[in-house]
């Protein structure tokens, strides 16, 4: 594929996600007090768009090789950003089914899923591990989320969380992770440093971006938020489970102490909740 026909599909693509914004917000309106978590999904989204759009501008009027591997960081936002838009699906689709709006949310979050694809291709990219897929979102009215989780690290430690503890994933400037609040989006979160408190690695690869976990401990999207630095989500892995089994956490695990459940995980290890209200009483 010659330099201009990349040029000619990355342009394309700041215009399909300038579309997904708009579309997402008017979502996010149809949704009413739901949609406030939709709004943000929309505004990034509108923001990674204008990025894009100012990206083609430079190289088509400030030439340059056939190199786009520089708009795998677009695709890697938008990826995020599709996961956020599957956790305000799960969030509305347990409170309203008003207009049929999380079947709808779920169409333009598969949309994203698919543009970040389109892009990452289109970058050259293939850091990926895994497919990047986004379950079945349009559930019937009724139904819970008590059963969809994420997996995520917190130095090589293996961590499950619930989804409906989750507020937020956030994929944003490294965090001082030794100060005690970070503001994001004009919002400040308290953070919880669990690389200080167990007194764990914290790797920093040299990227100038992390990820963040934004969690309600009580499951209260509109209670108190806390920013959690966390080393990988596998964003891939937002995944039904109804035969996860409670068992004794392993003592050498640093957070056995603070478990709020623990299952056994292929070959031998264990995937740990944890209990960040307890934990909170003692950070």
């Amino acid at each position: 594929m010659n330099n201009e026909k990349k040029l000619w599909l990355c342009e394309q693509y700041a215009h399909k996600a300038w579309t997904l914004s708009l579309a997402l917000a008017q979502e996010a309106a149809r949704a009413g007090t739901h949609g406030k978590g939709f709004v943000v999904v929309a505004s990034e989204a509108r923001i990674l768009a204008e990025n894009l759009f100012e990206y083609c501008a430079n190289k088509r009027f400030n030439g340059g090789d056939a190199d786009f591997s520089s708009i795998a960081g677009f695709a890697l936002m938008l990826k995020f950003l599709a996961t956020n838009s599957a956790i305000e699906t799960y969030r509305v689709a347990e409170t309203s089914m008003e207009f049929n709006v999380p079947k709808s949310m779920s169409v333009f979050a598969e949309e994203m899923r698919r543009l970040a694809v389109d892009i990452n291709e289109l970058a050259g990219n293939t850091r990926w591990d895994k497919p990047f897929t986004i379950p079945e979102m349009a559930k019937p009215s009724g139904s819970n989320a008590s059963g969809q989780f994420f997996k995520y690290t917190i130095s090589g430690f293996s961590l499950l969380e619930n989804l409906k503890n989750v507020v937020e994933i956030m994929y944003c400037r490294r965090i001082d992770i030794e100060g005690k609040k970070t503001n994001q989006r004009g919002h400040e979160f308290p953070v919880i440093n669990c690389y200080k408190h167990f007194n764990i690695p914290y790797e920093n690869s040299g990227s100038e971006y992390q990820t963040v976990l934004i969690v309600s401990p009580d499951g209260n999207p509109f209670g108190d938020k806390y920013a959690i630095p966390i080393d990988e989500l596998d964003v891939s892995a937002i995944f039904y489970s109804h035969f996860g089994t409670s068992v004794p956490v392993k003592l050498e695990n640093v957070f056995a102490e603070y478990t709020r459940e623990c299952w056994d995980a292929v070959g031998g290890g264990q995937f740990v909740f944890v209990d960040w209200i307890k934990l909170l009483s003692v950070v």
